[in-house]
């Protein structure tokens, strides 16, 4: 991916939407996303998790979760974000998101695909940075299958072998599992954390594209 590329796509896509908005009280990424201090605070967290500057790997890893919970907060149709790191009916995830009502599903296009929860994975505990590999996204699949959940993993890149598994995953998942119609695994990276947070670009806008490029099987072409 190159950073032209990412931010021409994401400007189009904002573009794309909002002309579409054809009611002008309607509930979109617009009217539901507060940014009054312009990534101030995600920007200083997300600096220090490039930098690697951690005592320990707890640390590491808690920050990637830390600024995770940050920007979904900035969507006012979120009414939690729970920092988990422990073990649920799903097994052991990192976040699980709480919307307030349908409305959320609506402005990210999923109104038609309602998932039964939304979870997350924040991988960060590499001091190498090294991409994540199919293992891991076996078992997001698995959890994604088994709550039909709307599921976003975050790590510094995947390898080869584990974005062919999104992908298949995503393909066939009326064929892989019974909750299929709200499962889908969004694949996200550092990097465009990165971009979104210098150049201030809207984060529900953002999510309502990653979600989109998944369920199209475009998303690789973007990690």
């Amino acid at each position: 991916m190159t950073k032209d590329k990412f931010l021409a796509d994401i400007d189009l896509f904002i573009k794309k939407t909002e002309a579409h908005c054809c009611h002008k009280n309607a509930i979109s990424c617009n009217n539901v996303f507060e940014n009054a201090d312009l990534y101030a605070i995600e920007k200083d967290l997300l600096d220090k998790i490039l930098a690697g500057n951690f005592s320990n790997s707890k640390e590491q890893g808690d920050s990637l979760e830390n600024l995770v919970k940050l920007l979904f907060g900035k969507i006012q149709l979120v009414h939690s974000i729970e920092v988990t790191n422990k073990d649920i009916t799903l097994g052991q995830i990192d976040i699980q998101l709480v919307p307030i009502d349908d409305a959320l599903f609506e402005v990210w296009g999923l109104h038609t695909q309602r998932p039964e929860g939304i979870i997350g994975e924040c991988k960060n505990y590499s001091k190498k940075k090294e991409p994540i590999g199919r293992p891991e996204i076996e078992k997001i699949c698995w959890r994604t299958c088994k709550g039909g959940c709307l599921s976003f993993f975050i790590a510094y890149g995947y390898t080869e072998d584990a974005i062919n598994e999104i992908s298949y995953f995503n393909s066939n998942k009326k064929s892989l599992c019974y909750k299929h119609q709200g499962a889908l695994i969004v694949p996200l990276t550092l990097s465009m954390l990165e971009l979104v947070i210098q150049n201030k670009i809207n984060f529900c806008y953002f999510i309502k594209w990653a979600i989109s490029t998944s369920r199209m099987m475009n998303i690789a072409n973007y990690l």
